[in-house]
């Protein structure tokens, strides 16, 4: 190689257009109905999930949910944790929408990461389909969603999650039920 420069700003070029093709403008809708994410819901969440593991079955409301993924998250991340809440809005046929509000300055082109999709049960845990996402007001690539559901599906995998059975949604609302132990 003649001008090692020439490669450099070649490579550059390519991974900045790969980049950039990732994303696109776009937005994902989010319901109107107003979740407050709090700890006394939280708490309410965690009692739910306890007592459906001995009767075989939970319902939350999307306040609960929302406030027990959040609390959870502020509890276990530490000092660093990049979010905020976490806002999960149910609607029926397993349709779910998540909104991840983020600290000040963790992505340059807003606070907000949009999610959109389904729940349901694979090999008996509980998956999540994304069909749709934007960070601010670019979306995200199919191949970039599949990677994050492939993320948040590891997660759910874990055994300490229970075996589900089913999971259902209404118009604000969550099932879950586990097989018998």
């Amino acid at each position: 190689m003649r001008n090692p420069g020439k490669w450099l700003v070649l490579l550059v070029v390519v991974l900045l257009m790969t980049s950039l093709a990732a994303c696109a403008a776009g937005t994902v809708a989010v319901p109107d109905r107003p979740i407050e994410v709090s700890v006394d819901s939280a708490l309410a969440a965690q009692d739910k999930a306890m007592a459906g593991l001995m009767m075989g079955s939970a319902e939350w409301t999307e306040e609960e949910f929302s406030s027990l993924l959040s609390v959870l998250l502020q509890q276990n991340s530490g000092e660093n944790n990049p979010v905020n809440a976490i806002r999960v809005w149910f609607d029926p046929d397993n349709q779910v929408t998540i909104q991840v509000d983020l600290k000040d300055g963790v992505i340059p082109f807003g606070n907000q990461l949009n999610l959109a999709g389904k729940v349901d049960v694979v090999d008996n845990h509980v998956q999540v389909h994304l069909e749709q996402a934007a960070a601010g007001n670019l979306a995200v690539a199919p191949a970039v969603l599949q990677m994050i559901s492939d993320q948040i599906n590891a997660s759910l995998a874990d055994p300490s999650m229970g075996v589900a059975v089913d999971v259902t949604t209404d118009t604000g609302l969550i099932q879950v039920s586990l097989a018998g132990m």
